[in-house]
C-alpha cells in the first residue's frame, strides 16, 4: 500500500536515532515519549476553478466539504525543547459540489450541483520545538514538516452522469469520470499538551495543522464531436492544502 511506503522508511529513520541514543546511560528519562490519540477536523481549500469536464468546459468554482475523522500519534523528545513525531490522519469522504459550468463566454448554473465524492488520508513528520522545560503543566510546541497525503475511492454520482449525457444543448462529451493523484507538500502546526497535574502522565492536546497539498485531477471522458468518439483525458493542478484542527488524549513516558 502507499501508505506503508510512506511510513516504513519513517519508522526506520527514528528507530535508527533511537539506537544511536543508547550509548548515553541516562537518555531515557520521564517525558522523552508521548503518543496520543484524538479527533481532527479536516476542512480543504476549496478556492480553486480548475475542474475540468473536457477541453472545452470548465466549472467556474467548486465547493469540497470538510469532514471529522480520527489521528494517532507518537512524538520522541530526545533533548530539552526538541521532538520528532510522525502522525497518521485517518480518512476523510469529501463531497465535490460544482456551481456552475463555463463554455467559452456561456455559463451554465448548476444551483451548487452534488457531483461526487472522494476519500483522503494523511501522513506527517514533523521537528518539533517547545519552548518551556518539560515539567511545565501546559507545554505550547510548534513544528515543520512533511506530509504525504493519499486520495482514492473517487467517484461520480450516476446522476451526474446521466445528466451529462442528456444535456441540453449537447456538451458532446459522454461517460465523465475523474482521478485524483498522491501529493508530497509541506506541512507546519502549532499545539499544546496540558498535564492533569505535575506528577500525571496524562495529558489533554489541542493543535491546528496546515498541509500543503497540491494534486492532480485528471478528467476522463468521451468525445461524441470527434470520429469514432474517442477515450480523452485532461488534467490540472489543483490546491487541495486543508486546514486541520487536532483535539484529543494523550500519555507520556
Amino acid at each position: 500500500m502507499k501508505m506503508t511506503r510512506v511510513l516504513t522508511p519513517l519508522a526506520i529513520a527514528v528507530a535508527a536515532l533511537v539506537n544511536a541514543q543508547q550509548a548515553s546511560a541516562d537518555w531515557l528519562s520521564d517525558g522523552d515519549f508521548v503518543v496520543r490519540v484524538g479527533a481532527s477536523w479536516v476542512d480543504p481549500n476549496d478556492d480553486s476553478d480548475q475542474f475540468r469536464l473536457s477541453d472545452r468546459y470548465s466549472t467556474a468554482k467548486f465547493d469540497v466539504d470538510a469532514d471529522t475523522t480520527w489521528n494517532i500519534s507518537g512524538a520522541w523528545l530526545p533533548v530539552e525543547h526538541w521532538g520528532v513525531e510522525l502522525m497518521y490522519i485517518g480518512s476523510t469522504q469529501h463531497d465535490l459540489d460544482v456551481e456552475d459550468i463555463r463554455y467559452g463566454n456561456i455559463t451554465y448554473d448548476t444551483d451548487r450541483y452534488r457531483v461526487g465524492s472522494f476519500d483522503a488520508s494523511y501522513a506527517n513528520a514533523f521537528l518539533n520545538w517547545y519552548p518551556l522545560s518539560r515539567d511545565c503543566l501546559g507545554q505550547p510546541y510548534i513544528g515543520i514538516g512533511v506530509n504525504y497525503t493519499d486520495f482514492s475511492d473517487e467517484h461520480l454520482r450516476g446522476r451526474f452522469r446521466d445528466d451529462i449525457n442528456n444535456w441540453d444543448p449537447d456538451l458532446g462529451i459522454r461517460d465523465v469520470d475523474y482521478g485524483l493523484g498522491h501529493s508530497w507538500g509541506v506541512a507546519g502546526q502549532l499545539g499544546v499538551d496540558f498535564r492533569f497535574g505535575r506528577d500525571s502522565a496524562f495529558l489533554v492536546n489541542a493543535a491546528v495543522l496546515y498541509m500543503d497539498a497540491d494534486t492532480d485531477l485528471t478528467t476522463y471522458y468521451t468525445d461524441t464531436t470527434l470520429p469514432r468518439n474517442p477515450r480523452l483525458s485532461v488534467s490540472d493542478d489543483v490546491d487541495y492544502s486543508p486546514w486541520v484542527f487536532n483535539l484529543g488524549v494523550g500519555y507520556s513516558f
